[in-house]
């Protein structure tokens, strides 16, 4: 599916940024206002129909996102003192209520209407955080519809599932989107910032603006909880919102800037998106299979037969795991690492069904789900007796058994790059606990997409 988001990027909201407030103090963040202003230029020429922007100073809330839904949705600096500054962003209701629709199995995304904002005794209203950057996106002749979203603070990552959710909604829509993660990153920057001072605050910004330049989040997720209270931000929810519409596709960045003239740093940066150019297929036997009995349960309501005819690779006994991937997040994965049946297709026709409708941290899949689903399956070797040192986190899988306790953790996952790491996080899903002496195993695994 090509995307069909045709511009994305990063943008500081600071009220001192409207030139009826800022006045002649404008012109001490002269390169964030030149970059914004070619920025949003570059989207508009996209031809864009709808703006989706997150922004951290509108309702949020402890456990997931929020989408904000009604015709229209109204704003004005007041609190700045300029009321007479204001704005109307019509709302954009079909590509919001796809967004609802494809998060529900995946995230928590509240729905915010008036009434609910008025139950939590906020303001339905265009927000600062929004209102600064669609100031420069209509100054620049913008003339469609909005999505307005507030992201998550206590995870990162539900913030980077929205992001490929809202690019792949619009995608199935056909709606040519642009996308503003609205943010502004340390407030703690230099010595006569009124928040304070801490000199991880410059820290704290390069890392960010690196990691934008080199569309690679790793140095944004060894930051721990107190290095990030420490320097005061509120964009990085955003960015992590950003990367997740960016997935990994090509796009060029021909806008990119940073400065703190006020000692908070004010990142710009601008992705045109390319179109990936198209790639063959590869029909393993084993996905099809895996993904034939997936269809097959949801059109039946019971597991299918063995076809008869099986090709060799589908003859042999050994455990296998089948993993579900939804726009990027995990959607179910149920496995054996011992032979339970016949065959390596049973192996795979049964777990294939379990990761879709059994897996007890997911709700069961839905038929409109099955055409989202990136399917992958691990066939394992018999498991071996090992110590620590015999372990290797990309190449080998590990299982930790304590009586009758025993936890499993496949290899080369996402974020998991040690032994150590790896059986922690299998002794959590043993329910054993981290001091606990336990027997390891290793394992081989060949993996087919």
């Amino acid at each position: 599916m090509d995307t069909t988001c045709m511009a994305a990027g990063l943008f500081p909201h600071p009220p001192i940024m409207i030139p009826e407030i800022g006045g002649k103090e404008l012109s001490r963040m002269a390169l964030t206002v030149k970059t914004e202003e070619e920025a949003m230029k570059r989207m508009v020429e996209k031809g864009i129909d709808t703006v989706v922007i997150i922004s951290p100073h509108n309702l949020c809330f402890y456990d997931g996102p929020a989408l904000f839904l009604a015709p229209s949705i109204s704003g004005n600096l007041s609190a700045f003192g300029r009321p007479d500054v204001s704005m109307t962003l019509s709302i954009d209701p079909m590509l919001s209520e796809a967004i609802l629709k494809e998060a529900e199995p995946l995230i928590p995304l509240h729905r915010v209407d008036k009434a609910e904002a008025a139950r939590y005794g906020k303001a339905f209203t265009v927000d600062w955080g929004t209102f600064v950057p669609m100031y420069y996106l209509l100054k620049a002749g913008f003339q469609g519809r909005a999505v307005m979203l507030s992201p998550c603070f206590s995870s990162y990552e539900i913030n980077e599932i929205l992001g490929t959710i809202v690019e792949r909604s619009a995608a199935k829509l056909g709606r040519k989107i642009g996308v503003i993660a609205s943010g502004d990153l340390s407030h703690k920057l230099t010595k006569d910032s009124p928040n304070g001072y801490t000199p991880k605050g410059i820290l704290f910004d390069q890392a960010v603006m690196d990691a934008l330049k080199r569309r690679d989040k790793k140095p944004l997720t060894s930051m721990t909880p107190d290095f990030i209270d420490e320097i005061a931000m509120c964009g990085l929810p955003s960015v992590y919102f950003l990367f997740g519409v960016l997935g990994h596709r090509k796009a060029a960045m021909p806008c990119f800037s940073h400065e703190g003239p006020f000692g908070v740093g004010y990142g710009v940066c601008l992705y045109l998106p390319e179109k990936e150019p198209e790639k063959e297929e590869i029909h393993d036997e084993r996905v099809k299979l895996a993904r034939e009995s997936i269809r097959y349960f949801l059109d039946h309501g019971k597991i299918m037969k063995t076809p008869h005819d099986l090709p060799p690779e589908l003859k042999g006994r050994a455990g296998a795991f089948v993993s579900l991937h939804k726009f990027g997040a995990l959607r179910g994965c149920i496995g054996t690492f011992l032979p339970c049946y016949d065959n390596v297709a049973e192996e795979i026709i049964h777990n294939a069904k379990a990761a879709a409708c059994d897996d007890p941290r997911f709700p069961p899949l839905s038929a409109r789900e099955l055409s989202d689903l990136t399917i992958s399956v691990d066939i394992l070797s018999a498991p071996e007796p090992a110590s620590l040192s015999d372990l290797d986190a990309k190449k080998y899988g590990v299982i930790v058994e304590k009586g009758t306790r025993r936890g499993l953790l496949l290899p080369d996952l996402d974020g998991v790059d040690t032994p150590e790491e790896q059986i922690a996080i299998a002794k959590r899903k043993a329910g054993i606990g981290p001091e606990e002496s336990v027997k390891l195993y290793r394992f081989h695994v060949k993996r087919y997409y």
